[in-house]
């Protein structure tokens, strides 16, 4: 005897249910193994449609099929209405007819009036605790299944099942793993940047100063330091607090980095002290865009303060190391604060800057 169509176990809609039929489609769409397990359905137990169907909420996913009529056959897709596989979601168990046409609980049901469905037997499409759908087979004519019939549905059941399962497991791992190097690559970007300004910290600005200081050596290409410190920052720290600072602080990186080219590096190495490093940049180009830099920060106030940085630029010697070009810059910027703090100085006081040579 079928089991009745009245006594449904849950809705359709249940979440983590349709959830896991979005992954059972996804993981079975590159597979071929479906068609051919439903090939050799159809032919062994001689029916003219076998098929492996998922339910979701509002409609019936053919994933492999054959011998639907059209336009099922087309659409791969049908109502919930005229599906008999949503039955064995429904109930959570196998769905067998011998003849639907007379059986009391589906003879009215869309897929035996309209599709002209006359034997049906589904198993269910397991995933865990869920069922997603069924492998069933049907016939346009009543027909008395065997026990070795639904022995076959139910163990080629089984065996879709165990395969989805496999591949929503692999998908899923392969998900989980690409997420995790996400989360990797992003921690390593932040252990790398200043979290106020968004530019490199100290940490990174050493290894890319390593590294291009290798480069310039091995090539003989130019390279540049520009290091910049914020002029009297302290007092907008002791009149409008640290929260104001702050703010003068990501405005001026954003203005520097907006005037840098991609291949530079700005970097905040201190409280209120910028470093930019300029690859494939001879000194005189280095003193000219540190003086551009100047100019971006001071031609507007910042925040609403009026706000000057001071700079010190050097260009790489070999015979110095990445510790003499550092050296240098700092050396060029105590030169231009000494400068600045002359009495008499005029805003805009020439650079200061570590010659070649």
């Amino acid at each position: 005897m079928p089991p009745s169509a009245e006594s449904p176990r849950g809705p359709l809609a249940e979440v983590e249910r349709l959830a896991a039929v979005r992954g059972a489609v996804r993981a079975a769409e590159d597979s071929d193994g479906l068609q051919r397990l439903v090939r050799m359905a159809a032919r062994v137990l001689h029916v003219p449609v076998a098929m492996v169907s998922f339910i979701a909420a509002d409609r019936e996913v053919v994933q492999a099929a054959v011998g639907l009529p059209e336009p099922w056959a087309s659409l791969r897709s049908t109502p919930l209405s005229h599906s008999l596989c949503a039955q064995v979601v429904h109930l959570d168990g196998p769905v067998v007819l011998f003849d639907a046409r007379v059986d009391p609980a589906y003879r009215e049901h869309a897929a035996v009036v309209e599709m002209g469905a006359g034997a049906y037997a589904g198993y269910p499409l397991r995933h865990g605790e869920h069922t997603l759908g069924a492998f069933c087979a049907a016939d346009f004519v009543p027909r008395q299944w065997s026990e070795d019939d639904l022995l076959l549905l139910e163990d080629l059941a089984a065996v879709v099942s165990t395969k989805l399962t496999l591949r929503m497991t692999v998908r899923q791992l392969e998900e989980s793993r690409a997420q995790l190097q996400d989360l990797t690559d992003r921690l390593h970007e932040q252990s790398r940047t200043d979290p106020l300004t968004g530019a490199a910290n100290r940490r990174r600005f050493q290894e890319r100063l390593a590294e291009e200081a290798a480069r310039s050596e091995r090539h003989g290409t130019p390279l540049a330091l520009t290091l910049l410190d914020v002029d009297s920052f302290k007092r907008i720290n002791d009149v409008a607090g640290h929260q104001a600072g702050d703010a003068v602080l990501a405005e001026i990186a954003a203005r520097l980095q907006d005037t840098l080219r991609r291949t530079d590096l700005l970097a905040r190495t201190g409280g209120d002290e910028f470093a930019v490093l300029l690859p494939d940049t001879d000194l005189p180009a280095a003193e000219h865009l540190a003086q551009r830099l100047r100019h971006v920060v001071a031609e507007q106030p910042v925040d609403g303060w009026d706000v000057t940085v001071t700079t010190g630029t050097a260009a790489h010697r070999p015979d110095r190391g990445v510790e003499g070009l550092y050296a240098d810059a700092d050396a060029a910027l105590y030169a231009g604060k000494a400068a600045r703090s002359t009495p008499g100085q005029p805003d805009g006081v020439p650079e200061a800057a570590a010659e070649e040579g």
